[in-house]
């Protein structure tokens, strides 16, 4: 019958962080609906956290995710400290972005070596490419040890790091732990070099969509942990202001909020994010070789995900570096500073490895909580996901691809979705 829809259902995309469908509808050749379906069962982590001591919320939000604990972790400890007041000397802030940098470089490995190099190589896992590229990935299992083993110093363990809290870090690395770290952090920027030389040359399908994209914006760095949130062409915001820039949409299909900007159009978060408002200070050598693979920012393909992760892993080592350089130089004096409970209002906003994250925390006199708001990355990138699966899926069909899901599930992963971390509420329709 002319004119009859039919839609297609990818089924829990496989080699994603958690159950995600994609579901497409296509009438007369084009796509005229997509539905990010976040399918994790209900979590109410803000409603576990009401009523909390401040001290114990640190704990419980690193539980949200397996991947992305540690920077869930010192975005929850920044949020406490801004509600309580709290001020750390430059040596803990250090501290404190060596954890987060750990936890992007595991991250980073996981996603693209992991998820995504199989579907450029024909494969379906990375089983599948030991016979062929066994010290490649020999190399990868390496990189990913010493991350743990970075973090593990820093953080105290390397999977739900436990040193950073509330006013600082329960103990600091010794000076011999802090060398061990730095000479962890040169294998890793020397090794890292090949494996992301691959990701850069990999041929991804050709598709760009312009979108916004918002990520925190440096002025000499690429921030992780402090700095105004910058949405590209339109200006900045301070973190407390986010309720005013962004805001959710409960859909009845998925069991995660979806998010965009005020006036109701998509955003994009992520390292794509961080490098198109940041690119002018990626590191020395991440820069070379950007321009040793001809990658140029900004770049309006979500495929350029996988790239600007690449560039990451090599950016994120050299200030992992330069950090424990400085921090052997002149140490931290103590592991925290004194400060007294009291009501108060916190908002932390960070860059994840997968992009911006919000912990929003009201304190009552005690110190115990009495709001909680968490916006995870990946709730924000659902509305472009959809969107850019849309366009992405009709070119693809005007063209006659015969691959048309296997592309389509590329085009997910390179959003390194972590869906358990967004799916949380209950549906409300």
């Amino acid at each position: 019958m002319v004119g009859v829809a039919r839609e297609v259902v990818l089924e829990k995309v496989a080699r994603i962080e958690g159950l995600l469908n994609l579901a497409v509808v296509i009438k007369e050749g084009k796509v005229i609906e997509t539905r990010a379906e976040a399918l994790e069962g209900t979590r109410l982590l803000e409603r576990i956290l009401l009523g909390r001591d401040y001290e114990e919320v640190p704990d419980l939000a690193s539980r949200m995710c397996g991947v992305c604990q540690a920077i869930h972790r010192v975005t929850s400890v920044q949020a406490l400290e801004e509600a309580l007041g709290v001020e750390l000397p430059e040596q803990l802030e250090l501290l404190r972005e060596l954890v987060a940098i750990g936890g992007h470089l595991q991250s980073h490995i996981l996603h693209l070596y992991f998820f995504v190099l199989p579907d450029f190589m024909g494969k379906s896992s990375i089983f599948e490419l030991l016979p062929s590229h066994e010290q490649l990935i020999r190399r990868v299992l390496r990189l990913k040890r010493i991350a743990n083993a970075i973090t593990e110093i820093v953080g105290g363990r390397a999977v739900h790091p436990v040193t950073p809290v509330v006013g600082g870090f329960t103990s600091l690395p010794s000076r011999p732990k802090l060398e061990r770290a730095l000479s962890l952090a040169k294998t890793f920027r020397d090794l890292v070099k090949e494996p992301a030389r691959l990701i850069l040359s990999l041929e991804a399908p050709e598709f760009e969509r312009k979108t916004a994209y918002v990520s925190l914006k440096g002025d000499g760095g690429i921030p992780l942990l402090r700095g105004p949130v910058t949405i590209s062409g339109r200006g900045e915001f301070r973190p407390r202001e986010y309720e005013k820039y962004i805001k959710y949409i409960t859909e009845s299909y998925s069991m995660a909020r979806h998010y965009t900007l005020s006036d109701g159009s998509e955003y994009m978060v992520g390292a794509l994010a961080r490098l198109n408002n940041n690119h002018p200070h990626l590191s020395d050598g991440a820069r070379e070789l950007a321009a040793t693979f001809d990658v140029k920012f900004p770049s309006y393909s979500p495929f350029d995900n996988n790239r600007a992760q690449a560039l990451e892993l090599v950016h994120f080592a050299e200030r992992a570096i330069d950090i424990l350089d400085t921090l052997l130089e002149s140490p931290p004096g103590r592991a925290r500073v004194s400060f007294e409970v009291r009501r108060g209002e916190g908002v932390a906003v960070t860059e994840a490895p997968r992009g911006l994250l919000v912990h929003h925390y009201k304190l009552d006199a005690k110190g115990r909580v009495t709001l909680a708001n968490i916006i995870t990355p990946t709730a924000q990138n659902y509305k472009n996901l959809e969107a850019d699966a849309r366009e992405f899926v009709t070119a693809l069909l005007e063209r006659g691809a015969e691959d048309l899901e296997r592309k389509t599930e590329m085009l997910i992963r390179a959003y390194d979705p972590c869906v358990s971390c967004s799916a949380r509420f209950f549906r409300e329709h």
